[in-house]
């Protein structure tokens, strides 16, 4: 999956059951290893986060024009997450076009401007981002992933105390995911969450 190879190999790849199941255990090998080597970031050879509400921001040595937003994967992962709230005993959230449009967006600023951060390039944070579409909101947050699969992208971030405490936080009802498909550059995942 890490690999450059041909965008239909890495479709292939990401369909595998096998391949998912040896990406999940390099998951957790890197995620041993993470305290020891990263302490600000979490990048392993199939995925990158950031902490939340920080100013981190990694250069990717890469942009890519193409990506194309994948709806079912965003359907799929508004799931995951009411999985865990639902295992938590919270509400689940429900999908909110708007905020699915801000994610969008910024998941495709990322790729084609060759960064991965909470603030974009020209300084906007994601609340900013949200008043800028006339979202209104009182209680906000954001995750951000860069992954080969949806699967390591979920685990990592339910995986990292800040990012599940936005997923398991009782005060959000609606979330909005921007999932951008860049190939074998992999998805890039924002997720978006209001009161």
């Amino acid at each position: 999956m890490a690999l450059p190879l041909k965008d239909g190999i890495t479709d292939e790849t990401r369909n595998s059951k096998l391949a998912g199941q040896f990406a999940i255990q390099s998951e957790w090998a890197n995620k041993k290893l993470a305290p020891v080597f990263d302490k600000a970031i979490r990048q392993t050879m199939n995925s990158l986060t950031v902490k939340t509400e920080s100013n981190e921001k990694v250069t990717l040595n890469f942009t890519y024009d193409k990506a194309i937003p994948r709806p079912n994967l965003e359907a799929l992962m508004l799931e995951m997450v009411n999985k865990e709230r639902a295992k938590a005993g919270l509400k689940p959230l429900q999908a909110d076009p708007e905020l699915t449009k801000v994610a969008r967006a910024h998941s495709q600023d990322m790729f084609a401007k060759g960064y991965f951060a909470h603030e974009n390039l020209e300084g906007k944070d994601p609340f900013d981002r949200m008043q800028d579409a006339n979202i209104s909101f009182t209680a906000a947050g954001e995750n951000l992933a860069l992954a080969q699969t949806l699967q390591i992208a979920h685990t990592n971030l339910m995986n990292s105390p800040g990012h599940r405490a936005n997923i398991l936080n009782p005060a959000f009802g609606r979330l909005g995911i921007g999932i951008l498909d860049g190939g074998y550059y992999g998805l890039m995942i924002s997720q978006e969450f209001r009161n």
